[in-house]
């Protein structure tokens, strides 16, 4: 606990307020009557890679679905360009204002750990979610993750070599990666392991050079056209960010390619149902994002009120039987999304 004005200003006003009340306190908490004070005592920054486009804005909304439930201030917000200085500058400021759990996705990993480990040395609850930071350099409490990154990469490239085999190809030839920012620890992380499955398993699939746009649909799909115009025998892209395979597909789409180029990756219903509609991708998968918001909320209040998170098998709100496991809390598998079942989601 920080020990500070705010804090004892606090402690004093609650215990004149309970004081105040007499015998009154019981028939309060029966009638659900909750102090104004009492709302806002429980602040929680949530803060995306950056705002303004559709995938953390769901987050955003589950975000704050769960601070009406838990009936806490939640606080969501980030930079507008993933930039982990931005990021920084924001978290300073949260601790100027006394959050009490700084929750990130940071755009460096490294970058950010020695501000993360000064706010938890400081006694603020720090955590991450969506993309972790090096858990010993920013010492951070937990990181609540979508899915295992094992368990993405391997959707990843069985969607890809599923999806070659029902066209009659096999999972040979040139294949494209279109990811996000270098510095972003789960796409590089499932790119490591979509690399070991692929030299294991199928040795004859040739990675070609992954591109970078950044958090830029437009970018992703004018480097993918250039890669296109470079390599005329790509048998299939992977986007592996929200506005990555919705642009790479476009790019594969004007090229008149759809159908002879496999698209798949990690996207929004949203953003992908024109692709999937169209046949220039016929799967994908992602994760629900307002169930990360939510959860990661969740945790952070979880981790405010009751100290410590360990190792087993929580019910958090609406999400069951969410896995806590080596510092880390997994929303579940990924959802692959189709045109038989796209329809059904709204995000």
């Amino acid at each position: 606990m920080r020990f500070n004005f705010k804090t004892c200003a606090t402690l004093v006003l609650c215990s004149l307020f309970l004081n105040s009340l007499c015998g009154c306190s019981s028939e309060n908490e029966q009638a659900g009557i909750v102090p104004d004070a009492a709302k806002a005592e429980l602040r929680i920054g949530v803060m995306p890679k950056l705002v303004g486009i559709s995938y953390f804005e769901a987050t955003g909304e589950g975000a704050q679905q769960a601070g009406e439930e838990l009936n806490i201030d939640v606080h969501y917000d980030g930079p507008t360009s993933a930039l982990h200085e931005d990021q920084v500058r924001m978290l300073n400021t949260w601790m100027a204002q006394d959050f009490d759990v700084l929750a990130v996705a940071p755009n460096d990993p490294d970058a950010i750990a020695s501000t993360l480990r000064s706010a938890g040395r400081e006694g603020f609850t720090v955590m991450t979610w969506d993309t972790d930071a090096h858990p010993d350099n920013s010492r951070r409490q937990i990181f609540v993750n979508q899915a295992s990154n094992q368990a993405i990469a391997d959707s990843m490239v069985d969607i890809m070599v599923e999806g070659l085999k029902a066209t009659g190809k096999d999972p040979q030839g040139k294949f494209l990666i279109v990811s996000g920012t270098p510095t972003a620890s789960n796409q590089n992380t499932w790119i490591r392991f979509m690399k070991e499955r692929m030299a294991a398993e199928y040795p004859e699939m040739e990675l070609l050079e992954t591109l970078m746009p950044g958090e830029d649909q437009n970018k992703a799909q004018e480097m993918t056209t250039s890669a296109l115009n470079s390599h005329g025998d790509i048998q299939g892209v992977w986007g592996l960010t929200s506005v990555a395979v919705p642009g790479a597909a476009k790019a594969v789409e004007d090229a008149g390619k759809a159908g002879e180029i496999f698209v798949t990756g990690i996207g929004l219903p949203s953003s992908m149902r024109p692709f999937v509609k169209s046949g220039t991708c016929t799967k994908f998968a992602l994760w629900d994002p307002v169930d990360l918001g939510y959860l990661t909320v969740y945790v952070a209040h979880h981790l405010q009120t009751q100290e410590t998170l360990e190792d087993g098998t929580y019910d958090f709100g609406r999400i069951k039987g969410v896995v806590v496991k080596g510092g880390q809390a997994i929303l579940g598998p990924p959802i692959v999304f189709t045109k038989e079942n796209i329809d059904d989601y709204s995000f």
